[in-house]
């Protein structure tokens, strides 16, 4: 019989497998590359990264400062980047999240890469 911690593991591996979906559904032409230990989704530029922690799966959108948030599901304070927290699939589905992948994808499309 699974444990609990096995068990919010489990889920915490669908709900990253649903953000997979969401990226590639939205954005086709991305690839996926290892950058800094996680997989991260690129076209010109980094997009986003999808990260699995212990009690949550964080997706980082490179260019999260330029999004479009009315719902403010974006946290973060740094230059560039922000990040959103899911915690079941009900939040990956949400057309708030969708509607943020779709802007960075676009931002990805419709910008020159960003020097560092």
């Amino acid at each position: 019989m699974p444990t609990e911690r096995e068990d919010q593991r489990a889920d915490l591996l669908v709900i990253e497998k649903e953000v997979h979906l969401v990226v590639r559904s939205e954005g086709p032409e991305l690839k996926v590359e290892r950058k800094w230990g996680h997989d991260w989704y690129v076209g010109t530029d980094s997009v986003c990264g999808v990260f699995g922690y212990q009690r949550h799966v964080g997706v980082e959108f490179w260019r999260g400062t330029s999004l479009p948030d009315p719902t403010h599901l974006l946290e973060g304070t740094g230059k560039n980047l922000r990040h959103v927290t899911l915690h079941s699939v009900a939040d990956v589905r949400s057309p708030a999240f969708h509607a943020l992948v779709r802007a960075a994808i676009s931002i990805d499309r419709d910008s020159p890469k960003r020097p560092r």
